[in-house]
């Protein structure tokens, strides 16, 4: 297993508003509900398993597929970086456009809020092969109880894959091990159904995409990756 590169910026934002609701990442954003722990302290061990290969997806498979830059984010139960259902904010489409994380990061802080109270934090890290392991490690806290994951699909027009607002409290507990099935998402920024398309811009909402050229051009069954969420203590 590879690990992740160290953090390569750490971002603590405080929000004076809020942006969403609440796990709708994907079809398996899932994770317990509950009160919240005031006491929740924790490190949680993220593996991101892919699985995208020539033969799973042959329809003009890429040569130079990867996804990255991956983010793992911490935040408080109020605050969602992005909702399948609703348009992409200014940075998320940054995001799923290049993989601008300092774009997204820089639109949150702009637009939500002054640092300083630690219910927003950003790690990221390097970029995963069509079919590798990484992982790499986030802490929970009190204020920072659900976790969002993204990784952008290279080469895309705004393809992604990610998990919104995951809520590790389980009750009164803080729960162990979580496995999420990952398929790709669809800013809705860019037209486009090839991997090198840029056909304008649209103004739709987050969805899943199961269309071409996934799958032959049939609905996509099988995850194009994995990730774990562990309790690591």
């Amino acid at each position: 297993m590879n690990k992740l590169c160290k953090l390569s910026y750490l971002i603590v934002f405080s929000f004076l508003i809020s942006c969403g609701g609440d796990d709708d990442g994907g079809p398996d954003v899932g994770g317990p509900t509950g009160p919240g722990l005031p006491e929740a302290s924790a490190s949680y061990d993220l593996t991101f398993t892919t699985n995208f290969t020539e033969a799973n997806n042959p329809q003009d498979y890429p040569t130079n597929a990867s996804f990255g830059t991956i983010i793992a984010i911490t935040h408080a139960p109020e605050v969602s970086v992005f909702t399948i259902g609703q348009l992409a904010s200014q940075g998320m489409a940054l995001y799923a456009q290049s993989g601008d994380v300092e774009g997204l990061s820089s639109f949150i802080s702009t637009s939500l809020g002054e640092e300083g109270d630690g219910l927003f934090s950003v790690v990221t890290a390097g970029m995963a092969g069509p079919q590798a392991t990484t992982s790499t490690s986030i802490s929970i806290t009190p204020t920072r109880t659900r976790i969002t994951f993204l990784a952008r699909m290279n080469p895309s027009p705004d393809w992604f894959l990610g998990v919104s607002s995951f809520n590790v409290v389980n009750g009164e507990t803080l729960i162990d091990i979580e496995e999420i099935e990952l398929r790709p998402l669809d800013a809705g920024v860019i037209l486009g159904d090839t991997y090198e398309a840029n056909d304008g811009v649209e103004n739709a909402a987050i969805i899943l995409y199961d269309g071409a050229p996934f799958g032959n051009g049939n609905p996509l069954t099988e995850p194009v990756a994995n990730l774990t969420i562990e309790r690591a203590n």
